[in-house]
C-alpha cells in the first residue's frame, strides 16, 4: 500500500494526493500491452518480463534457485511421462496477490 504524494492521472483514472494505492503484480503480469496472450500458460514464452520475483533492488535473491528447481522438476516430469499434456483448460485461482492454476487436469 502506498499513498500518492501528488495528484496523478494513470490509466485514465485520477489518483488524488493522499489517496491509498495498491499495485497488484498479478494484474501487471497479465498486461496485454506487454504479454502476447497473457492468459495463456506458456512455459516457452520468449518475451517474459514478469514481476514474480520483483524488480531492481527488490529482486528476490532466491530467484535463480527457484528457476532451477522448476526447470529440473518439469524436466524430470517430462522424462518420466513423455506424453504428458493438458486434458482440459486450467481452472484459475483468483486473488489479489497470486494468480495460479487451482486445477490443471492432465493425461499421458
Amino acid at each position: 500500500m502506498r499513498i500518492a504524494t501528488e495528484e496523478v492521472r494513470l490509466g485514465g483514472v485520477t489518483i488524488a494526493e493522499g489517496e491509498a494505492v495498491m499495485a497488484i503484480n498479478s494484474s501487471a503480469n497479465h498486461d496485454e500491452t506487454v504479454f502476447r496472450a497473457p492468459g495463456l500458460l506458456d512455459l516457452d514464452r520468449d518475451h517474459n518480463p514478469h514481476l514474480a520475483f520483483g524488480h531492481g533492488v527488490h529482486h528476490c535473491v532466491g530467484a535463480p534457485v527457484a528457476r532451477i528447481q522448476v526447470q529440473e522438476a518439469l524436466a524430470g516430469l517430462v522424462r518420466r511421462l513423455p506424453g504428458l499434456c493438458a486434458a482440459a483448460p486450467p481452472v484459475w485461482k483468483a486473488g489479489l496477490t497470486t494468480r495460479a492454476p487451482r486445477t490443471l487436469p492432465v493425461t499421458w
